[in-house]
């Protein structure tokens, strides 16, 4: 779509927006009402780009022009960016109406808090003073990703490295072992100690148990309670991120053959599962297929 750019005066005696860019003015083509929960405001048109901030479900923008492949440039408040047509009902000057055609994946991001307690600050550095905190397991809408290890939440700022990015239609029980699984990664490298359950050092146990309390969703302490007690059994073949998955090695058995598994990990995709090895005594990667694999007695979903 093409625009003459106007004088300032001529444009205000036509009864048009405006928009100042760099001191220059030109008429905005429409409005738009965002029709997702929550929409994006980003900084270049394009999913990959930087979000300047987030409109809820119907919130009134101007669309400046038609940025092309379904992408359109509009003001917010005081703040300039691009959105998605898929989730604006666009109204253009002369009167035509474009409606949304409702893309197939919310905007809006929500993240799971896996620290203890994680301090929520005025701005996105350490330096800035602390607004209030949030526990473990806590779901927060995110309102801005400005990419330098912090997400801009509605109460403020958090460090990314304590948030896991779950769905927006996360509540604490879908999805659960995505989240599961996310939160193993999120404790790579941590020491295995000998009775540990968190939050800096585990047992394999003691590993499984923190996540899935961390989630609000508490599991037996021991790998064979969690055996016999939590979830249900699922194939080998079949076992999704989140999963437990138990061994049994004789070796390490000092229960004389009474209980079922040695030692319990997590399935986390792509034929690999986190636990807390007493081999390097720490949070680690490994295959089911390589070592472990001639030990596996079973799997177990937790939900």
């Amino acid at each position: 779509m093409n625009f003459k750019f106007k004088a300032v005066r001529t444009l205000a005696a036509a009864g048009l927006a405006l928009t100042m860019c760099t001191g220059v003015a030109f008429a905005s083509i429409g409005s738009a009402t965002v029709t997702a929960d929550s929409l994006r405001l980003r900084s270049e048109a394009s999913t990959s780009s930087g979000t300047v901030t987030m409109a809820p479900k119907g919130a009134e923008v101007t669309v400046e022009e038609d940025a092309g492949n379904g992408w359109y440039k509009v003001t917010y408040g005081s703040q300039t960016g691009y959105m998605s047509g898929a989730w604006l009902t666009v109204t253009l000057e002369d009167g035509t109406v474009v409606p949304a055609t409702e893309g197939t994946e919310p905007e809006q991001q929500r993240g799971l808090v896996t620290a203890d307690v994680l301090n929520v600050r005025s701005g996105p550095a350490t330096t800035y003073d602390k607004v209030t905190t949030l526990k473990a397991g806590t779901v927060v809408d995110i309102v801005a990703d400005p990419g330098n290890g912090w997400y801009q939440i509605e109460s403020g700022y958090v460090s990314a490295e304590y948030i896991v990015l779950v769905g927006a239609d996360y509540e604490g029980s879908s999805e659960l072992g995505a989240a599961a699984a996310a939160m193993a990664k999120s404790l790579l490298g941590c020491r295995y100690v000998s009775g540990g359950a968190g939050p800096n050092s585990f047992d394999c146990s003691g590993l499984m148990y923190y996540i899935y309390k961390q989630l609000g969703h508490p599991i037996s302490r021991g790998s064979s309670s969690q055996y016999y007690n939590n979830g249900y059994f699922v194939s080998i073949s079949a076992m999704q991120p989140g999963d437990l998955i138990f061994f049994f090695d004789r070796r390490f058995d000092s229960s004389g053959g009474t209980l079922p598994t040695t030692h319990v990990g997590m399935y986390v995709g792509n034929g690999q599962f986190i636990h807390a090895s007493t081999t390097t005594y720490r949070v680690q990667y490994d295959s089911i297929s390589g070592y472990y694999a001639p030990y596996i007695v079973g799997a177990k979903r937790i939900g």
